[in-house]
């Protein structure tokens, strides 16, 4: 079946969970030529191939150990790791790993500074075996969602290493993470959340660029000075080893220029994700104080929802103008669209001239080009 829905899903993750999700829907009027009068002859026999996107069925997905379900595009994989809060889920095309959905609870231990790290080092040194973990830890000395993305690879690495449950789960890396658009946050956190952002921004992934949507909420365990170096005098030298917490981890993505394509497709799907009420209390019963410092989180939800959504319609247009217009000319495409339906097509430069029916039109009208294309003319 085709996606497409008439009202918003409702979020159906448990809040004590935080998984917040990227989900809202509407039905999206045909596109509108100006100037252009539809028409409706014959369609002169012209063969259309839809897009992958276009075409996409979804079936459920149920994992293994009963934690999660989600609607997933029809033969997509899906990977898991880590417990409790640090869950996290990756859904991906195993035709084009670009096209993905990406979910983590919570991403913990970023560290406040360089020096906090240094101290961490040395106390670990000095023999206390706890420290260990933290000599790993990743710094992000500017708290924002931009920050905590750009140093993403990083904190993949160290998660790998610190939680044993990440063992076989491989985390995506968004490397070269480059900003195109920022967006108010939509969450109602205060001054709890730094540099709260909703962002668009492409990335390349073993050398190849996409592009997506991208949610995280930074906030701050607290300052905690420990020991940097041995006593002077009647002063221990010391430093902040406190760290940061990010939420609400989540993104959609896909290969560059297609995301227009896809965007609607994998958020109704992220929408749909729901963990299990066995995986809840789990989680409840492994710390009551780690749950309750989420809930109070988790309650900004669907305001998180409501700002992707908003954030997409709201997005530059002049940007995917721009990006779909190259792309056409660097495949060599022309776009035309069909008069009866609105639909928009790709077709090789200069099929306009020789099609001699009257229902496919060349694209003339800029606008048109920040709607999704259906498929290729033969």
């Amino acid at each position: 079946m085709q996606i497409k829905c008439k009202r918003r899903l409702p979020v159906v993750l448990s809040v004590t969970l935080l998984a917040a999700v990227l989900s809202a829907c509407g039905v999206k009027a045909p596109p509108v030529q100006t100037g252009m009068p539809v028409q409706t002859p014959d369609s002169g026999n012209v063969t259309i191939t839809k897009t992958k996107a276009k075409a996409t069925e979804t079936e459920l997905y149920s994992a293994p150990d009963g934690s999660f379900s989600m609607q997933i595009p029809a033969g997509w994989s899906v990977s898991s790791g880590g417990t409790g809060m640090y869950h996290s889920i990756r859904v991906t095309d195993p035709e084009e790993p670009l096209n993905q959905m990406f979910v983590l609870l919570k991403a913990d231990a970023l560290l406040h500074s360089q020096a906090g790290k240094e101290a961490w080092q040395y106390t670990y040194a000095a023999g206390n075996s706890q420290a260990y973990l933290f000599t790993l830890a990743p710094v992000l000395a500017q708290p924002s969602t931009e920050n905590f993305y750009k140093l993403f690879p990083q904190y993949a690495d160290f998660a790998v290493q610190a939680e044993p449950g990440y063992a076989g789960y491989t985390f995506p890396r968004f490397e070269d993470f480059t900003v195109t658009e920022r967006f108010p946050s939509a969450g109602n956190f205060g001054q709890a959340a730094l540099g709260d952002e909703l962002l668009r921004a492409t990335f390349t992934e073993d050398g190849r660029e996409g592009e997506g949507m991208f949610a995280a909420t930074v906030v701050d365990f607290g300052p905690v000075q420990i020991a940097a170096g041995a006593p002077s005098g009647y002063q221990i030298p010391s430093a902040d080893g406190g760290y940061y917490m990010a939420y609400n981890i989540m993104a959609v993505t896909a290969a560059k220029d297609t995301l227009i394509e896809w965007e609607d497709v994998l958020t109704q799907c992220m929408g749909t994700l729901e963990y299990s009420q066995a995986y809840v209390q789990s989680v409840q019963q492994a710390g009551q104080e780690q749950v309750a410092q989420a809930m109070q989180f988790s309650a900004n939800a669907n305001a998180v929802l409501d700002g992707i959504m908003s954030s997409w319609e709201a997005r530059s247009t002049s940007q995917d103008i721009i990006s779909q217009k190259q792309s056409d000319a660097t495949l060599g495409y022309e776009r035309v669209y069909d008069t009866q339906t609105g639909e928009i097509y790709r077709a090789e430069n200069g099929w306009s001239d020789t099609y001699q029916g009257g229902r496919y039109e060349p694209v003339t009208d800029d606008s048109v080009y920040i709607e999704p294309i259906s498929g290729y003319i033969e």
